[in-house]
């Protein structure tokens, strides 16, 4: 799956005014058919959500000038992520790494099972979102 891709398009489907949310991939190949197969079966997982109208249709891969375009947040989905990011981009020093695993990352699945673990990293991922936007996104009441 495409944790970024899901984390973009639920902080997306949440419509905050003066929010804007970007996502990146450390290898996208958009001619491997593997990366066409985890983009579909992403759009899958939001389709079930009924959010994919919030999705791009096609995946980015990171750059320099989409870390410097990311203003005020950069997160990472966990450590293998962090190290293929440094190997592609000075980071910033405030980044979140989320630490969590995907499918394909320690995570197997077989089609019994698949959506289960979709399931369980959406969910990992939303709550995530939602704790981000009670934390930095949202202007203090107090």
């Amino acid at each position: 799956m495409l944790r970024s891709l899901i984390a973009e398009t639920y902080l997306r489907s949440l419509e905050i005014p003066g929010v804007r949310v970007i996502s990146s991939g450390t290898n996208v190949d958009w001619s491997d058919s593997e990366e066409r197969e985890y983009f579909a079966n992403t759009l899958a997982v939001l389709g079930r959500h009924r959010i994919a109208d919030h999705a791009k249709q096609v995946p980015d891969q990171l750059t320099r000038q989409r870390i410097d375009e990311a203003h005020d947040v950069v997160v990472l989905m966990n450590q293998r992520v962090m190290d293929e990011a440094l190997a592609l981009v000075t980071l910033p020093k405030d980044v979140h790494n989320w630490n969590i695993t995907d499918i394909g990352e320690g995570v197997r699945t077989n089609p019994d099972n698949r959506e289960l673990y979709e399931e369980q990293i959406y969910q990992e991922l939303t709550a995530k979102v939602d704790k981000l936007v009670a934390t930095r996104l949202m202007p203090s009441t107090a």
